[in-house]
């Protein structure tokens, strides 16, 4: 799964330019980076409570243990309902939440190992098998695509 800064930098970028917002737009920015990056926040509850089994066995590998079912597809119910709520305040913060939020999940959904159905089933689903060399691999990339989007981006529209 790509690590939180490369889910910020690519998916936030996707949700400003999917929702048309201008660079100048600095709140929907700092909205679309949060939004893309929040919810890896539970990985920090999962590796506190379980640091035993982290000592023993060790991060590498084993960081999908350290997901909630907000990162599966109730995650993404949550997501839809909440930016219905703040469709009705602010319709651009609504799309540009909405968008960065569910880009993070597919994002995890396709490169990670999920388990899509929980609390209901905790079958995990894997559509690559791929090492922890091809996850970096594809975190670097990611990073170096969207840094260099971001820019052409942010220097576009005065």
């Amino acid at each position: 799964m790509p690590s939180t800064l490369a889910h910020a930098a690519s998916a936030s970028l996707v949700a400003v330019t999917i929702a048309h917002i201008h660079p100048n737009e600095t709140s929907y920015i700092l909205a679309a980076l949060f939004s893309a990056s929040v919810l890896d926040l539970d990985h920090v509850y999962y590796m506190v409570r379980d640091r035993h089994f982290y000592q023993r066995f060790g991060y590498r590998g084993n960081l999908h243990y350290a997901r909630s079912a907000a990162h599966e597809m109730l995650g993404l119910l949550i997501t839809g309902v909440a930016s219905g709520l703040l469709f009705l305040v602010d319709q651009k913060l609504a799309r540009v939440v909405f968008i960065a939020l569910t880009i993070h999940l597919v994002q995890d959904w396709v490169v990670g190992n999920s388990r899509p159905f929980m609390p209901v089933d905790s079958t995990p689903v894997q559509f690559f098998s791929l090492t922890l060399r091809h996850k970096v691999i594809i975190d670097i990339i990611i990073l170096m695509v969207s840094g260099a989007l971001w820019t052409l981006y942010l220097a576009g529209d005065p």
